[in-house]
């Protein structure tokens, strides 16, 4: 992009006046990091007016932090590490701990107070909590999701002198149907602000009109004026491309009353744009100067995309003029083995496992996920649907938000609007799932003054919420939900892909998208999702395994003449949901490997069904998957029967066995991308042939690893940022002399860490926990697991270790600059 490709649209853009002209405040900051020097104290605190002048009990922490993942003091049959048998509402939370901890941290008041505004900006607190700065309680927030800030200066001390803050933190329990987290979970800001200021989230971007030739950009800056009189303010705003080309906007003054607010207001045209998409995620800055009387008092910089988004039943969703068929995941918003702490790095690392494994985009189900979770959506390329509320008034748990929602849900709604609205991979807000009252006439209502409270703060994202049978409403049938969709731009769908057609002849009008659908069913929907324009994706439930709702994707074993259904979660000591595609350490499970297929990202992958006992059978949750395993390693069935599955897109799979041809499969369209093979398990070679035409393409081989050697350690990075969030992934296989992975490998593995890092977590993916989640020892599943280290902040050479009885040790060193 050529800085003469810009044009000025309006009058008022005729000045362009470079900063460096302008005589800048040094007297005021904008989200400093705030992470470092925190204490902290499990269990409550009776009289915070004294908490000062102790400091026994208490623990040195940088956040985030996620207090629900702390082994228990005392560990018994009950208390394992962290979880905690007998927790009312465990099977919900995976056990987890709840209760109330407090944190507290000292700093120096600026040296001028007056007439500021001393702001700390909080991205989320799980789930309740109280600030309190110097013993005086300054205020609340309930909902454990959603951003917000609170303005301390009023109870500062004088210039220089030191301050207490003392934040209180609750997770009453039986709050949630997942794993929440507890404790000041996503990062904290400090700003110092004159009393004239842009308002925080104030700068917001749209571009309205977009093509590849050019793009309009309208940008609006809403100033808080705190002060007793009024005051004229102007804006200039400097533009950068992704290529770091620059043009500057101005916009007339404007007076904001006192104790008022107003809008300044740019706009702009680009042109030969560089556009923001899935393929190639180019994004623009933006940096807004505040000037009264010629001089800055204020600056804000934001990140933004341009890209345009419209649908219609005809040509369905488009991204910049082009159909876009979203390949959706629903997540929830933690971390694994981190528990709910939204370490940057660790966000960003989910979203890149979802791109890499074929996703281009994500429902963060059911609450709106970090900014570090958005700001990766944003640098990588997959769309986002940003919802808000799992439940409104009609509760879901005993503690939960719908008991807060008539006091809070407006104000947590537009705080979500306003922190994500310049996100370019934010394409629709979500304001409900699965709500029970969402066709009543009340909840109408509510969806109405829900969709209203968002399009008053941006009109140019559909709304949506999703939609589910009336299991929660007995007696009301499909029909019922008409209401429910009333109010939508585009309807979710949960689980009824069978309703898509039926319901286009009722309201042929209707965009829809499958919200949530079931993992057995992805060809199903994805068939759906080809063949109709007026649906636009599928997001199955999950793209990731997650904390909570224990084993709700499992499978169970029962007699072939018991007519049993089993349970809808699974009882302690399962932990994890184990409904993913994903695992909760981001290596793909055998559901992945099948959806590989579907989208066209493999054409060929073996899987073996796990061996059923004799006169058994398996039965899945309707979240879960067939016990399949991509290894040929059955010790103790040699001689009987395996059942192979081999998913492939080539018309003709060959099985070879030790080089011995097993069988060959044609496949059509009824077989769904499936071949089935079963023969007798025989350790060697097994070697799977896709053919087209009758000419051999690519082949496929699972190998007996047998015992394995010694164990491998993979860094996902070689250095890491001297900074107390930065973390390293390393992944640990248990492995033969060839370097191939035991899956049959449950070892126990100690690790020691050296150099300016700490262990931050240990574990693996499996379902059940096993303890605790940051002690230095802990078991692989099926030959894998994984350790995380955290830099101390300082730089130096990192060394973890690993060592297991009967393996050879392994050992990774990594950089800290």
């Amino acid at each position: 992009m050529n800085i003469s490709k810009f044009k000025l649209l309006a009058l008022f853009l005729t000045i362009l006046i470079s900063s460096c002209d302008r005589e800048a405040s040094s007297s005021y900051f904008r989200d400093a990091d705030f992470n470092a020097n925190w204490l902290f104290h499990m269990g409550d605190i009776h009289d915070p007016s004294k908490a000062g002048e102790d400091e026994s009990g208490w623990i040195p922490v940088h956040l985030p932090h996620d207090w629900s993942i702390i082994d228990y003091a005392v560990q018994d049959s009950l208390h394992e590490g962290p979880f905690y048998k007998n927790l009312p509402g465990g099977v919900d939370v995976g056990y987890l701990r709840n209760g109330t901890a407090w944190y507290r941290k000292e700093f120096i008041s600026p040296n001028v107070i007056e007439g500021k505004q001393i702001i700390l900006g909080f991205d989320g607190v799980q789930s309740q909590m109280e600030l309190w700065v110097n013993g005086i309680l300054i205020g609340e927030h309930i909902y454990g999701y959603t951003p917000f800030q609170f303005d301390i200066a009023s109870a500062l001390k004088g210039p220089g002198e030191k301050n207490l803050i003392l934040i209180r933190t609750v997770n009453p329990g039986e709050n949630s149907r997942w794993f929440a987290g507890a404790g000041i979970y996503r990062p904290v800001t400090l700003s110092v602000l004159q009393s004239v200021a842009i308002a925080p989230w104030g700068v917001y971007v749209t571009t309205p009109d977009v093509s590849a030739s050019q793009a309009s950009i309208n940008i609006e800056i809403e100033v808080s004026n705190m002060q007793e009189s009024e005051v004229d303010v102007s804006g200039e705003i400097l533009i950068s491309s992704p290529d770091h080309q620059q043009m500057k906007l101005s916009t007339i003054a404007v007076t904001v009353g006192a104790n008022s607010f107003a809008t300044l207001i740019a706009s702009g045209t680009i042109e030969e744009p560089s556009l923001w998409n899935i393929n190639q995620a180019q994004l623009y800055g933006a940096e807004v100067a505040l000037l009264v009387g010629g001089k800055i008092v204020d600056s804000y910089e934001t990140s933004f995309g341009i890209r345009s988004i419209a649908y219609s039943v005809e040509d369905g969703f488009m991204l910049n003029g082009e159909e876009l068929l979203m390949k959706g995941a629903c997540m929830h918003h933690d971390n694994g083995l981190l528990g709910a702490a939204a370490f940057p790095d660790a966000e960003y690392r989910r979203v890149q496992r979802m791109k890499e494994n074929g996703y281009n985009a994500i429902r963060t189900s059911h609450n709106p996920p970090s900014e570090s979770f958005l700001n990766a959506c944003d640098e990588i390329g997959v769309v986002v649907i940003d919802e808000s509320f799992d439940h409104w008034i009609l509760p879901k748990r005993p503690n939960d938000y719908s008991n807060y929602f008539e006091e809070w849900h407006i104000r947590d709604v537009q705080a979500m609007v306003y922190r994500d609205r310049n996100h370019p991979s934010v394409v629709m807000w979500s304001f409900g799932n699965e709500v029970q009252e969402r066709a009543d006439p009340e909840g109408i209502e509510i969806g109405k003054t829900l969709a209203n409270a968002i399009k008053e703060l941006d009109d140019t994202r559909p709304v949506t919420q999703a939609v589910c049978l009336f299991w929660d409403n007995p007696g009301k049938d499909w029909d019922y939900s008409e209401g429910a969709f009333s109010m939508l731009d585009i309807g979710g769908y949960n689980y009824q892909f069978l309703n898509y057609e039926s319901d286009h002849l009722k309201f042929p009008e209707r965009m829809m998208y499958g919200s949530e659908t079931f993992p057995q069913y992805a060809w199903e929907n994805w068939e759906l999702v080809k063949r109709l324009p007026y649906v636009m994706g599928d997001f199955v439930w999950t793209g990731m395994d997650y904390i909570g709702e224990s084993g709700i994707g499992h499978h169970d074993l029962f007699d072939k003449q018991d007519k049993a259904q089993g349970s809808f979660l699974k009882p302690w000591p399962w932990y994890v949901a184990w409904c993913g595609d994903i695992d909760i350490l981001g290596n793909k499970k055998p559901q992945s490997h099948y959806r590989d297929i579907l989208w066209g990202e493999s054409k060929l992958e073996v899987l073996v069904s796990t061996p059923i006992p004799e006169g058994k059978e398996s039965r899945l949750s309707y979240w879960g998957w067939y016990d399949e395993e991509n290894h040929w390693d059955w010790e103790g069935h040699e001689g009987k029967l395996i059942q192979v599955k081999v998913y492939t897109s080539y018309s003709e799979v060959k099985l070879e066995l030790n080089g011995t041809e097993v069988g060959v499969s044609r496949i059509d369209s009824l077989d769904k991308f499936v071949a089935h093979f079963e023969l007798p398990y025989k350790p060697g070679e097994l070697k799977a042939i896709g053919m087209q035409e009758a000419k051999e393409m690519e082949s496929v081989v699972l190998k007996t690893v047998g015992t394995a050697t010694h164990l491998v350690l993979d860094s996902e990075k070689t250095t890491i940022t001297a900074h107390k969030n930065s973390l390293a992934f390393i992944n640990v296989q248990a492995a033969n002399q060839e370097g191939l992975v035991a899956a049959t490998n449950d070892a126990e593995v100690k690790v020691k860490v050296s150099g300016p890092a700490l262990l931050q977590a240990a574990g693996n993916a499996g379902p059940v926990h096993q303890g605790s989640l940051t002690d230095n020892t802990f078991s692989l599943f099926r030959g894998k697991g994984m350790v995380i280290v955290r830099s101390n902040g300082e730089p130096g050479t990192i060394t973890v270790e690993l060592s297991s009885l009967g393996l050879e040790p392994s050992r990774v060193t990594l950089e800290s600059n």
